[in-house]
């Protein structure tokens, strides 16, 4: 049921902002493909004999992570599971390495990767974690960091990586993960709601411009550039869930209420922080259907108290028409 409230904001909307993966477009076979090779890749190289016990990453590690409210980026992610795994012949434990990543993720929240080097560093000692994160150069950027740079090199494939970092690739030459996005939102969605919204429609998305446009090609100028924030190219201090790219977009397209259709808690951090720096009003649409445990991330988003909750961003079309119907009544 679609309440009163959430009709009347629906209704309400000057502009909609979206983000893209787990939305706009699936990203299970790009993006956690590339996490589990890029750790694949770092243990081979820097954990020695060590590396034929590598645990399997499964996307419910991955999901455990994002569920904390501070990984938006897979980066980010990749780097607390390679930490962990190499924190752990310093530590006392005494189970099986999945599981210790799912408490090692249990243990973070929406700070990030400080709160994942805060919990290591409190099961063994400091220079032991700090010898670590020295050897990952993390999170220094593409060039400087290995791991930033196996990453990105998986995930954009060598002609990508060149326009993107203006740098040849070092470690992969092979086929871009990137390839393996597939495009969930359809052109009539986007007309309906563009229409809607007189044109004020705009992405909000933690991966590059050029990733975005590669990936949503067919769709990509049907959205406001000028509005748009694509975080990897802005300074780190902006990435979610800080509420700068929703400021910026809002204030771009000159609007006090919009809609926010996003995947996870991260997402909805962000608004709900918007909300309150802005003084705005923003109804956010929860999306489940890319997800790999979608009840699980539906009973996120139920105990974080969001009202809509969609499977997927096409289920928009029907929203609008309700709340046009209760409108005309």
């Amino acid at each position: 049921m679609i309440g009163t409230r959430n009709i009347r904001l629906l209704n309400s909307a000057e502009c909609a902002l979206f983000d893209i993966d787990g939305v706009l477009v699936d990203v299970r076979k790009s993006y956690y493909l590339a996490i589990k090779k890029s750790v694949e890749f770092i243990m081979k190289s820097m954990g020695g004999k060590k590396s034929h016990t590598l645990p399997q990453v499964t996307d419910t590690i991955i999901l455990k992570f994002k569920q904390t409210g501070g990984f938006n980026n897979e980066i980010d992610i990749t780097y607390a599971i390679i930490l962990a795994l190499m924190s752990m012949p310093f530590i006392d434990w005494t189970s099986n390495k999945k599981d210790f990543l799912f408490t090692v993720a249990q243990n973070a929240n929406e700070t990030g990767i400080s709160s994942v080097e805060d919990y290591l560093s409190s099961l063994s000692t400091l220079s032991q974690i700090k010898k670590i994160k020295q050897d990952l150069v993390y999170p220094a950027p593409v060039g400087k960091s290995p791991l930033a740079t196996v990453f990105d090199e998986l995930f954009y494939g060598p002609t990508l990586f060149r326009m993107q970092h203006d740098i040849e690739p070092r470690y992969y030459h092979g086929k871009p993960l990137i390839d393996n996005d597939e495009i969930v939102i359809r052109k009539e969605t986007v007309n309906l709601i563009s229409e809607k919204l007189q044109g004020s429609i705009a992405l909000i998305s933690g991966r590059s411009k050029l990733a975005a446009q590669y990936s949503l090609e067919p769709i990509f100028d049907m959205f406001d550039q000028n509005a748009s924030v694509f975080l990897e190219d802005e300074s780190r201090k902006h990435w979610k869930p800080d509420p700068y790219s929703i400021i910026k977009a809002m204030t771009s397209l000159g609007a006090k209420t919009s809609l926010y259709v996003g995947d996870s808690v991260e997402d909805l951090y962000m608004t709900r922080k918007a909300e309150k720096e802005m003084d705005v009003k923003i109804l956010f649409i929860g999306v489940y259907g890319c997800s790999v445990q979608p009840q699980d991330t539906i009973r996120k988003f139920r105990e974080n108290n969001v009202a809509l909750i969609i499977e997927n961003v096409n289920c928009l079309s029907e929203l609008i028409k309700i709340g046009t119907d209760h409108h005309s009544q």
